[in-house]
């Protein structure tokens, strides 16, 4: 997978000066502990509809109950934090013209699933998008474009572009779980997207120049066995996630590899 992950730092900058940004050097505040659910959009119009296959989605669910635990770990670093993962949402449809939509239907639709599922302030919802539809304001175009971003509407949510279909845990095919992790891991820490916490995965990831992504590796236990910005890395592994900066080089672009290739803490 190369180019750039996710958007949201610059969607930051786009609303605050790059001269105003803190330079996070220390833990932040304010991190989410609470549960996430993954949505399960039928996006309907014509060329339509798209959405998950349930073997999907039930491998992503998978995906998620491993990640979890070790992203709570590496988010730790930056204060109190802790994440669960609950339940699919119940399957919703939604309609989109000419095979596309924007940032604000999409905050609509987030806000129309908390309300449906009765979710309190302590959740947060990952939204996946199918191959054939598309995200005006998160592009994807032969890996080289959008692959994510998280926000905030009435709760927390993340964005990812699929880039196939046929998934699995491990993602041997590398169309999900960098995206998936990255957003996930930074919404732990910036649940309220805005300026006041770092986007914690850009500093070790595709989003700086000429960087490679680091990747933390695990085996089905959920022990930390290796870091690697090759990929497939050269041991055996069951999981990976896109690597957390440590919070001394959370603002560096890039950060270097003693900040990024590290077991959780």
């Amino acid at each position: 997978m190369s180019g750039r992950i996710c958007v949201t730092r610059r969607w930051k900058r786009a609303q605050r000066s790059a001269a105003t940004l803190p330079a996070v050097a220390a833990p932040a505040t304010g991190l989410f502990q609470g549960t996430v659910y993954l949505a399960d959009l039928e996006f309907t119009g014509a060329g339509g509809p798209w959405s998950l296959a349930p073997a999907d989605l039930a491998t992503v669910q998978a995906y998620l109950l491993r990640a979890a635990s070790p992203v709570s770990a590496y988010a730790r670093q930056y204060g109190a934090a802790a994440v669960t993962v609950g339940n699919p949402l119940p399957r919703r449809s939604v309609t989109v013209t000419g095979g596309s939509y924007a940032d604000a239907q999409l905050q609509q639709w987030v806000d129309a699933m908390t309300q449906a599922a009765s979710l309190g302030p302590n959740a947060a919802i990952l939204v996946l998008n199918p191959p054939g539809v598309v995200n005006r304001d998160a592009k994807e175009s032969g890996g080289i474009g959008v692959l994510g971003y998280h926000g905030r509407s009435s709760i927390p949510y993340s964005f990812v572009n699929l880039l196939g279909v046929g998934l699995t845990v491990d993602d041997a095919q590398d169309v999900y779980a960098e995206a998936v992790s990255h957003e996930l891991a930074e919404m732990t820490v910036d649940p309220q997207a805005d300026s006041s916490n770092p986007e914690v995965c850009d500093g070790c990831g595709t989003n700086c120049q000429g960087q490679a992504a680091f990747r933390s590796y695990f085996d089905v236990q959920g022990r930390y066995v290796g870091s690697s910005t090759s990929f497939p890395p050269s041991f055996p592994y069951s999981f990976f996630l896109s690597a957390v900066a440590k919070p001394a080089v959370a603002s560096d672009c890039p950060a270097p590899a003693s900040g990024c290739a590290y077991a959780p803490p």
